[in-house]
């Protein structure tokens, strides 16, 4: 299957997971050259969603087994995050860590890239692309990294920089 092919599928699934998640894209960074087209090799241009699913992919694609290890890794991560959640009587975030880690494990297992929808619910939840560092928050200080720990686009994240994923 070409690349252009499956671009342009991932880019149907994310416009159709983005819109049933509520959340819209992005397009008014995207005109850097002054035109509307849009370019979907510029991963600086996507959002923190669609470039998590496209850095995703492109490893699906390129090299299997080190997809699944990533996605049981990132599946690991969630979970551990979600036992957090659980412990600090946080049942929503450890239902939806735990919804994302099942993802993650199914992933691993299939070969498949994870449900998009509960993805895109999770990281438009969890702020989306703004990280609120500081101390803005009337909960107090230390409850920043708590959040922080348990957002699932963190944590996913920094899995795949560790795995050396990220572009």
């Amino acid at each position: 299957m070409g690349t252009v092919s499956s671009l342009s599928s991932l880019q149907s699934i994310l416009e159709s997971a983005l819109g049933s998640a509520g959340l819209t894209s992005n397009s008014s960074s995207g005109s850097v050259n002054g035109s509307s087209a849009s370019s979907q090799s510029d991963s600086t241009q996507l959002s923190p969603f669609a470039q998590v699913l496209s850095e995703l992919q492109q490893l699906q694609e390129s090299n299997s087994s080190e997809y699944s290890q990533v996605t049981q890794q990132i599946a690991t991560n969630l979970q551990n995050a979600a036992t957090t959640a659980q412990s600090q009587g946080n049942t929503t975030a450890a239902n939806q860590l735990n919804q994302l880690a099942s993802d993650f494990t199914t992933a691993s297992t299939t070969g498949q890239l994870p449900n998009i929808q509960d993805l895109a619910q999770a990281l438009g939840q969890s702020g989306g692309h703004h990280h609120h560092h500081g101390s803005e928050g009337s909960d107090g200080g230390a409850s920043q990294t708590e959040q922080s720990s348990l957002n699932p686009l963190n944590i996913i994240l920094n899995t795949l920089t560790s795995a050396g994923v990220t572009t």
